[in-house]
């Protein structure tokens, strides 16, 4: 009986074989390389959104940020966005609370309240500023995120741990905010001010425009206006934060005395002075 000859093994699998192919050639249908097309855009996120739009914000202004420009950056059809942000209004919402996020709520409790709002101040401030065009939407939004109220938090605290009562608390917690941001604002990279002091050499030209004014029409401008165009953003933002806290501090101290009842800027009478002046006058009637 003839034996069968043996086939010699197969180093290339059948395409119904189900098993893995051998050979450098047929190796993609089962080892997909990694795809390296440039063109591919990276998926759409929420995080990828917003991250555009503080670019947008940061580079065109806030008025230049609108869904559909914002999709044409992104090169998604303005519904695309949708999916991820309820509209314009949320999107703002979103990357305030991110930017937000960035700050240091945590302060020394061993700190006077006094030195724990400046500190806060000062951090606000630094991350509005770092991030052009936030501040401006910060002051026509009152969001409500977590890191929102975080800040809000971390500010009334320290008033309401120095004895302001809910009123004046919160009208001292506006000031504050409303003072940062404001003066965040200001700095605007298109600022035509801020443009003017930075650059030394327009800055000495705008001195010597002001030593000669005429004397007799400006003279106060002649003597301070060098004292007054100068680069000094991180001067004027501490010494007007500290007339703020000062102010509010003495408030304070007023309203302790106030309830304490005794009050050194009441012109009252007392009910013993009242009566010691009416025994002195019958007195001297007598």
């Amino acid at each position: 009986m003839e034996q069968r000859q043996r086939a010699a093994p197969n180093t290339r699998a059948g395409a119904g074989s189900g098993l893995p192919t051998t050979d450098g050639g047929s190796r993609s249908l089962w080892f997909n390389p990694p795809i390296d097309d440039p063109d591919r855009r990276p998926q759409l996120t929420r995080h990828r959104i917003v991250t555009e739009a503080l670019v947008v914000i940061a580079q065109d202004g806030v008025q230049a940020l609108t869904m559909r420009s914002l999709a044409a950056r992104l090169g998604v059809v303005p519904g695309a966005l949708y999916h991820h942000v309820g509209n314009k209004q949320h999107l703002q919402d979103l990357l305030l609370d991110g930017v937000l996020a960035e700050i240091d709520f945590h302060t020394d409790p061993s700190l006077a309240w006094t030195q724990q709002l400046k500190v806060l101040a000062h951090r606000l401030r630094q991350v509005l500023e770092a991030h052009p065009g936030v501040a401006a939407i910060l002051k026509t939004r009152d969001p409500l995120g977590p890191h929102s109220l975080a800040l809000a938090e971390a500010l009334l605290a320290p008033l309401q741990a120095a004895g302001f009562a809910d009123r004046q608390a919160g009208l001292a917690f506006f000031l504050l905010v409303d003072y940062t941001v404001g003066f965040a604002v200001s700095a605007t990279p298109t600022a035509v001010n801020e443009q003017r002091v930075r650059d030394p050499a327009i800055r000495t030209q705008l001195h010597q425009f002001f030593r000669t004014l005429p004397p007799d029409r400006f003279p106060t401008l002649v003597t301070l206006g060098q004292h007054i165009w100068v680069d000094n953003r991180d001067q004027r933002f501490t010494a007007g934060l500290d007339v703020l806290v000062d102010g509010l501090e003495h408030a304070c101290n007023t309203l302790s005395k106030t309830r304490s009842g005794d009050d050194p800027t009441s012109t009252r009478p007392t009910r013993r002075t009242t009566r010691g002046r009416e025994d002195a006058q019958q007195a001297v009637a007598e």
